[in-house]
């Protein structure tokens, strides 16, 4: 499909209309998705990235990007527009792909250990007309939480009490959201879940999607977070089961084979 006209589907119809609008010098370049998720629909047109939302304000996400791109030492997307109308943030390309199935190089846990750090120490109050403070409750977590019995029984034997520590935090930082090239990291995406919460959630789909050595490499680069494994490691285990539920429903294989991985650490017998 070129932006100009064609089907691929409600949400490369909003890409090619904010293409025309914002970028019409690329109007007539074919469109290639990207990847798809829970709340977002990826394309590209050339360099530029036009990411589809259902459900978040995408100029909030830009002015997000914005103070945060200067403070971080992984590059982040840098917005070129946000049409609020359309629901689509167009943005340059960054190099590198998706981590997701793929194994990391050796470093990068320490590296997102260091990245977390600087995220967490910025300032809640920089951000507050961004984003939304989330309570981050486990028990909230429960409420539509699917999978096999047994490992739902082991969930909800073991919910750990909410934290109180808050801070500006990705809040979905898997391995879909981490690109990588042949040495290293090359930057992180998707920021539209970010909120001012408990810092758990960050080190969570890590343990999730890399395992229990990665994250404690991790946390050593951070400087530790006392307290935090019981709620690392729940989150951890709702959110394997969550990634499951998608990939079976979606017929999204590498989301569920990557689950499936997970659950020998997460679910040990």
């Amino acid at each position: 499909m070129t932006a100009g006209g064609g089907d691929a589907g409600p949400a490369a119809a909003r890409a090619a209309r904010a293409l025309r609008t914002h970028a019409p010098e690329l109007a007539d370049l074919p469109l290639r998705e990207l990847g798809r998720g829970l709340d977002n629909t990826a394309f590209a047109a050339g360099e530029l990235v036009l990411r589809v939302a259902d459900g978040h304000d995408v100029q909030r996400e830009a002015g997000l990007l914005g103070v945060l791109a200067p403070r971080l030492p992984l590059a982040v997307p840098v917005p070129v527009f946000a049409d609020a109308d359309a629901g689509v943030l167009g943005h340059r390309l960054l190099p590198g792909r998706s981590l997701l199935g793929r194994t990391p190089a050796p470093g990068t846990a320490a590296v997102l250990g260091r990245f977390l750090r600087d995220l967490h120490a910025t300032d809640p109050d920089t951000v507050r007309g961004f984003v939304d403070e989330d309570d981050a409750d486990p028990a909230e977590w429960l409420a539509d939480l699917d999978g096999p019995a047994e490992l739902l029984r082991v969930v909800r034997s073991s919910v750990p009490r909410p934290s109180a520590l808050r801070v500006v935090a990705h809040a979905d930082l898997g391995a879909e959201h981490l690109l990588a090239d042949g040495t290293g990291l090359t930057g992180v995406i998707d920021w539209s879940d970010c909120a001012v919460t408990d810092p758990a959630l960050d080190f969570a789909r890590l343990h999730r999607d890399f395992g229990p050595a990665f994250l404690a490499e991790a946390l050593q680069a951070y400087g530790g977070l006392p307290g935090a494994g019981p709620r690392i490691e729940f989150f951890a285990r709702c959110a394997a089961l969550e990634d499951l539920g998608y990939g079976l429903r979606t017929g999204r294989a590498e989301y569920a084979a990557a689950a499936r991985r997970s659950l020998a650490w997460l679910f040990p017998a």
